[in-house]
């Protein structure tokens, strides 16, 4: 697995999708969330390699395409490659893992920040809506994933209007 492994902050964000071409249909975005503590992730690229190996043990040739943690954003995977993070929602979507567990609490400000922004971001530049937007547990019941406090009603109060 290929995997970009560079954390940007958010203006940097918005410089490198502005002049990225992106040759597959994008179609929506989804949602995720690591599931583990802030804590465990460690700064510098030593956690996209950690989850680069998880990912090769489950015999996965992607992943997701962003993480974001409290010094940036990562890029993991190329846009233009169809990540694995979602099932049946692989296909067409862009994957953002949310660094933490979010079941029992709200992403801090810095994480939602970014996510937010990086929302806001890709539904403008591949001319799509609120509605393009899942979350994971829609495509795996098991899961809780982004988290059980986020919801769609919370997520969506949280976005620029489209």
């Amino acid at each position: 697995m290929k995997i970009i492994n560079k954390c940007l902050s958010l203006k940097e964000l918005e410089g490198y999708l502005d002049n990225k071409s992106v040759k597959r249909k994008i179609d929506k975005i989804i949602l995720h969330h690591t599931s583990d503590s802030l804590y465990n992730w460690k700064k510098g690229n030593d956690s996209c390699l950690l989850y680069k190996k998880s990912y090769e043990k489950k015999g996965w040739t992607s992943g997701p395409h962003f993480f974001i943690a409290p010094e940036g954003i990562w890029l993991f995977i190329d846009i233009n490659i169809q990540g694995q993070h979602a099932n049946e929602g692989n296909n067409g979507s862009i994957g953002i893992e949310m660094v933490g567990n979010y079941d029992r609490k709200l992403p801090n400000d810095k994480i939602w920040k970014q996510t937010k922004k990086l929302i806001n971001i890709l539904l403008e530049k591949f001319n799509l809506q609120k509605k393009d937007i899942h979350l994971h547990r829609e495509y795996n019941k098991e899961k809780t994933c982004p988290g059980k406090m986020i919801t769609k009603k919370w997520l969506f109060s949280q976005l620029l209007t489209k």
